[in-house]
Order: structure tokens, then sequence, then C-alpha cells
């Protein structure tokens, strides 16, 4: 504050002095205690008010509050006052005992207080940097003005350190709309200097991306400045790009609207060398980050829908424009704040928007899946985690087959979910709430998954048996940002993971854990493991613990499956295949089924017996029984269908609810298409009839090749049987698809395997 009133002909004393004068300041702070806004406690009208955008319906009550208590002459009361002294040194260029307001300005090597009096703005250089840029400002402005299609104030610079300008609030309004007006202002902008040049010839550009090289700042969360430096050196030097000249701060708190005309204020870091479309980029994303608080992919429909009113860049050049818009603005402020002590919230706004706005350029370089990941540790950045069994690698380079495991507080998980859910790269996502933890499916644009376990509590059985705090306490941070648990505390959970349920530690760990548990730590242990294996023995809340593990247990439901189509169409192989995938991508256990649910056993078991019936099974080729009588068909159809009927509820019971998925090689289609291949021989009326009263399976596959393809593979049905058996399953699917909106009936052409587990896999996991 003292230096502040030096610069403008006053000194400020915290005691009385010789010929000096008392004064009295009203303030309000940040919240981090530090100086806002202050002002003279005389004054009968709230001016530091001309330093507040009140645009939104808050800052609008907040503002009205305010001048409610002046206009009561209630400020002295409600505000926070000083006592302070001053003398007069060399020419004031204001009156201090007259109306006046200031605000000390954003924290920086850039910061500039901002003093209101007598109709005008005072720009006060509290830095070197500051100074430079007041100087810049003043000549911008100069460069700038003279347009019919927008206004700048009159400016008077002030012994270098302070500039003067007119307040262009006067009759005036804010509006945080990017509209017609803005677009007019942009283009006149923009039209007073263009040209083209290669990258390579970019002077300003080059000198970029060598600061960002030199950068080193842990507060900046690592996998943004990663992306970043991989789009810069990615950047084709010979490539053209159009540069502008532009305001370099173009917002809804820079500018203000009178009738048709928009009035433009703070030309500090206006430019010639920013590439063309800057401003129309920086008012909509700015806007959209600090005001509005929007995703990323919100802001970016906002960015193609008003590309209308201004550039009418087709889609190639907007994107062009963007990418460098935000390689620049990007580069520039993670220099500044890299020089600034204290960051303020809104800097980790605009750093996790930045960092998913790059996202869109840097799938050149990454898969969605990888830069989702690398945008997950980003928003741990600053939040205290710790990653269970997480990789030394970059962090993007996790196994498609592996998950995340990440030791968190409920808070945090749920506001980590909360930024998932805006990240423009996640297409669906699938939240299991679990007594102790979040079990997250996400499922990217691109048909990728990732699976996050949010755990609260490490337990077994009930029984926590690490405590999450302590571990996420003793987190490191390795060389990419990520906070892993450290060596001790992961044998340690290793140790207790498999001992607790009953497996011996996999090979892969063992010696890792006996590196990391001395013997009289493993003592320590063990005693603690039997201690809890006992404990669950004699559990005195036992309604209560039986209550929460059947809620965990049920927590998310699984699904039915099926697989039809001619022996030698593939499905055992895809079956086996598909049921790895779900395992390992889709994170869910897999119950192989065939034909029906078998809670009867098939028909032969009661004459011949169990084995020799079965081997009899086995040993024979598909549709060779002669049976042709219409009752001992309507009879054995009979006695499958009640195996369906009944069974389905046990299967539902015993696997679907407790989050299993259900693979049925072959199920109750093969009783419409080919009832032969069960020995029955009815109108198919009467199985399609039965079908109505069954749960349908949510997906239905039918897998089938050409004759030559089938007998290439297996020689046991004819040409002709293959051919009309293809014909009744695709009939048969076509129809149940237009009849049945809640489940899918997709037929597969199965010629190559890869393509058929990609078509099945997608068709999962784009599935609402």
């Amino acid at each position: 504050m003292k230096t502040l009133f030096k610069n403008t002909g006053y000194k400020l004393y915290a005691k009385e002095q010789p010929e000096s004068f008392k004064i009295s300041f009203s303030y309000i702070r940040n919240t981090d205690g530090s100086l806002r806004w202050f002002w003279n406690s005389k004054s009968k009208k709230p001016l530091f008010l001309k330093f507040y955008n009140a645009s939104s319906f808050k800052a609008k009550l907040y503002a009205i509050a305010v001048k409610l208590v002046f206009e009561l002459g209630l400020q002295n009361l409600i505000f926070e006052k000083e006592i302070l002294y001053y003398k007069v040194e060399g020419n004031p260029i204001f009156n201090i005992k007259s109306d006046w307001a200031m605000f000390t300005g954003t924290p920086g090597p850039n910061n500039k207080a901002l003093l209101y009096t007598a109709g005008s703005f005072y720009k006060i250089a509290c830095t070197e940097t500051a100074k430079d840029l007041l100087i810049n400002e003043f000549a911008n402005i100069r460069f700038a003005s003279a347009s019919r299609l927008y206004t700048v104030p009159k400016t008077v610079l002030h012994n270098g350190n302070i500039l003067q300008t007119d307040d262009m609030s006067k009759k005036g309004n804010r509006s945080n709309t990017f509209g017609r007006i803005h677009a007019k202002t942009v283009q006149g902008i923009t039209q007073k200097y263009q040209r083209c040049c290669s990258i390579s010839e970019w002077g300003y550009f080059q000198m970029l991306k060598k600061e960002i090289n030199t950068l080193s700042d842990e507060r900046i969360p690592p996998n943004l400045l990663r992306k970043l430096n991989s789009l810069l050196e990615k950047v084709d030097e010979t490539e053209r790009i159009s540069l502008s000249f532009s305001h370099g701060d173009f917002t809804p708190w820079n500018c203000f609207l009178h009738h048709n005309t928009l009035s433009v204020y703070d030309w500090e870091l206006a430019s010639c060398e920013k590439p063309k479309g800057f401003d129309f980029f920086h008012f909509i994303i700015q806007k959209g980050i600090l005001i509005d608080k929007r995703s990323w992919k919100s802001i970016l429909d906002e960015i193609r829908h008003k590309n209308r009113l201004t550039f009418h860049f087709n889609e190639d050049e907007l994107y062009h424009h963007l990418k460098f818009y935000l390689l620049i603005n990007i580069s520039v402020y993670l220099k500044i704040y890299s020089e600034q002590k204290e960051w303020h919230l809104q800097i980790h706004w605009l750093l996790k928007t930045w960092t998913e706005a790059l996202n869109h350029f840097a799938k050149e370089i990454y898969t969605e899946r990888e830069l989702l990941i690398m945008d997950i540790f980003d928003s741990l950045h600053t939040i205290p985690y710790a990653a269970l069994k997480f990789h030394d690698k970059k962090p993007e380079k996790l196994s498609l087959d592996s998950d995340i495991d990440i030791l968190m507080s409920s808070q945090n998980a749920e506001g980590l979910i909360r930024f998932l859910k805006r990240n423009s790269l996640a297409e669906r996502m699938v939240v299991s709430k679990k007594s102790y933890m979040y079990r997250v499916r996400i499922i990217t644009n691109d048909k990728q998954i990732l699976h996050l376990d949010l755990i609260l509590k490490i337990q077994w059985k009930g029984f926590e048996f690490m405590n999450v705090n302590k571990v996420i306490k003793h987190s490191v941070s390795n060389e990419y940002g990520v906070k892993t648990a450290c060596d001790s505390d992961t044998a340690k959970y290793l140790h207790y993971f498999y001992t607790l349920n009953g497996s011996e530690i996999p090979e892969y760990y063992r010696g890792f854990t006996e590196k990391n548990i001395s013997e009289n730590k493993l003592v320590k242990i063990t005693d603690h493991i039997n201690q809890l294996k006992m404990n669950t023995k004699r559990r005195i809340s036992f309604l209560k613990d039986t209550f929460i593990y059947i809620k965990d247990t049920f927590s998310e439901k699984g699904f039915v499956m099926t697989f039809s189509g001619v022996d030698g169409a593939g499905k055992s192989t895809v079956i086996s295949e598909i049921s790895n995938l779900i395992e390992k991508r889709y994170r869910r256990p897999v119950k192989i089924l065939r034909h029906r649910p078998s809670l009867l056993p098939i028909l032969s078991v009661w004459i011949k017996g169990k084995e020799k019936a079965h081997l009899d099974v086995v040993s024979s080729l598909p549709r060779q029984g002669s049976n042709s009588n219409t009752f001992s068909s309507f009879a054995r159809f009979c006695y499958y269908y009640t195996d369906y009927i009944i069974g389905q509820f046990i299967i539902y019971l015993k696997y679907v609810l407790r989050g299993k998925v259900v693979l049925y090689d072959r199920y109750y289609f093969d009783f419409m298409a080919d009832a032969r291949r069960s020995n029955i021989k009815l109108p198919k009326s009467i199985a399609e009839s039965g079908y109505f009263f069954l749960m349908k399976p949510k997906f239905n596959f039918f897998l089938y090749a050409s004759p030559e393809k089938i007998l290439s593979r297996k020689e046991e049905l004819s040409y002709q049987s293959i051919s009309y058996l293809n014909a009744e399953y695709n009939k048969l699917f076509s129809k149940l698809g237009k009849h049945n909106n809640s489940a899918k009936y997709i037929a597969i052409e199965n010629n190559d395997l890869n393509d058929t587990l990609d078509i099945i896999m997608n068709s999962i996991i784009t599935a609402k």
C-alpha cells in the first residue's frame, strides 16, 4: 500500500509524523487475507465496484447489496477500517481527500494496482515488467485507435509508471455474450494489421518454444506440460500461419457496450504476433472458464457456433487457428504463473480446462485412453492420494488389461467423478458405489475402456487391515508426478491381500514383498492376519456386516449374452476370447453356460445315466435325431422349456444380480430356428410364443459364415443345411430385432476373429 501511494505523490505512515495528515481507509480482503479493494472511508459511493465484473446473477446481487449498504450509510459499520497518516510528496495525480477507490491487482510479475477517481482510471505499475506493459499499452492504444468498428479510451502516461485512461463504463453495460457487436470489434482489430509467414519465420512462437523447454515448476500439472511440449515439437516448421493485430486479453471484463459500439480497454497485451482469431477464441474461452465455469466440450460448442458470426473459418481453418491460440496462450501464461509466488484459485480452473482443450490436437500422438489417464493424474495434482501397484513408467502407458487403484478420501473421490463426467473424452461412465470404494468404468469416444477403483477403506470382510490416510501420507511422487504408495506400504498391502484371500503371493510380487518387509514386521502382520480371521468368526455386528456385504455384492448387475449359429461358425472360439476380454478389460466375472440353464438334465440321462448320456452327446453329430412324433416332440419341448422358465430366475439370482456376465453357447433361439437339433418337430409358432415369457438376454449375437468357410472348419453339416440354417437364423434375428428395443440382436459374419471381437465389445461398451 505504501509503495502504491508513493507512486501517486503521497507517502503513508502507520503513526503520526510531523506535518502529516490523518486519513481513514476502508477495505475488503481476498480469501487469503490480503487486501483486494480499499477506499477513502468518507466516500459516499462504492467506487470500488468499478473494478467488479457484475455480469452474473450472483455478482449482480452482491453489487446491489453493496450499493444498498452505502445508500443506508452503513458502510463504516460493515467494512473494516484503518487509520493512517500521509504526507504530500511531489505532484500528486489525485486528491487523497476526495472520493476514490483502489484495486491492488492480481499478484505476480505483471502486477498493477488500479485507482479510480474523478472519472478516470489510473494503472499504477508495481514491478518493472508491469512498467514495460504500461508503456506498451500506451503505444498499442495509439495504434488501435481511429476505428469506426470500436472505441478506445483517451490515455495519458504519467512518469512512465502510471497510465491514466477515461472511464468508459459511463452509460455502458458489460456483456458476457459474444454477439455481432463483439464479432465486428474483433474483425476491426484484426484489420489493423495482418500478415502470413511460415512457422520457422514466426519469431514470437520460436521464443516461446525455447522458454517452455526451460520451464520448471512443480505446481504445473506435469501431463499438461508434456502434452504442450509434444505438440510444440510436432509443429511443422514449414507450415504457414496467418498473424494479425490482436487485443491479447479481449474478455467481457475489458469492454463496455454502448448502443451498437464496443468500448475496449486494457490494451497492454496487444501485439501483431498473435495468430488470427486470437481475440475471438480468448473471449469465449476465458469467459467460459472464469465466469460460466463450463466444461471444455460446452466451450468448444460455443466456439463452433459463434465462428459463423466472425471469421467463417471452415472446420480445418477453425481448428488450425484454435490450436495455435492454445499453444501461444498456454505457453505465455505458464511462464507467468511459474514466476508468481502465490496462485489464486482461478489458475487451477484454467489449467484443468487447458489440458483438456489440448486433447483434441494431442490425439495425433496419444490414444484417448492415454489422454484420459494423463487428465486424471493432472486433476489430482494438488490433491492427497496414493496409487496402488502403479507402474513407474509414463502414466498413460498403463496396459489395456490393467485398471488404476487409487486411495483417497470420499470427498476427493466424488470430486474426481464430477471431473470425469465433464471430460470430453468420456463418452459414457458407470459408477458403482460400495461401502469401501467407488468402482468407475469409463468408455472413451473411441470405445476404449478404463477402470478406476477409488478406494476409501482398505478392508477384508468388513475389517480394516491398513489405514488409508497413513498410506496417503507416506506416498511418494515419481518422475511423472504420480503419487504412489511407498514400497513398504505396497509390500504390506500385497502380503495382506493375498494371504487374507487364501492364496499365495504371485511370483511377480514375491521378491518385492520379501525385500520390503522385515522379519519383525512379517511376524506382526501374520499375528494381525490371524487376529482378523478370528474376529470374523466371532463378529458382533453380524447383521450389519451381512447387510453391507449383500449391498456391495449386488451393487452392479450383470447381464446375459447369447451366441447362436451353425456348428463351425466359430462360436466356441469367440466365446472363449470374449470371456477373456470381459474379465480383463470390462472387469466383470463371467459364467459360461451351454444351450440352457441346465437346471434339468438332458432327457437321455433318465434312461442311459449321466455319463453314458453325455458321452453320446459329445460323440454324435448334430441334427441326427429321427423323432417325428408331434406328441413326443411337444413333451420334449415342454421339458426343456420348463428348464428355461424356472432356470432363468436361478441364473438371474445366482449370477446376474451378483454382477456376473452370463455367456450362453447357443440359447433358446435353437428351438425357433433349428428345433431338429434338439430332436423336436413342432410348428415354429409354438417355440416363438414361448419366447414371450422368457427374460430377454441383453445381447444376442448370430455368427455366420459362407458354407465353404464353415465346411473348411468343420464337416458336420451339409452345404444345403448350412445355407438353410444361416437363412433361418438371419430371418429370426431380423424379426426379433424389430420387435425388441431393450435387447440387441446382431448378426456378424465371422470371417476375421479380431473384427468379430471388436464388434461384440463395441456393442457391449456402447450400450446405455
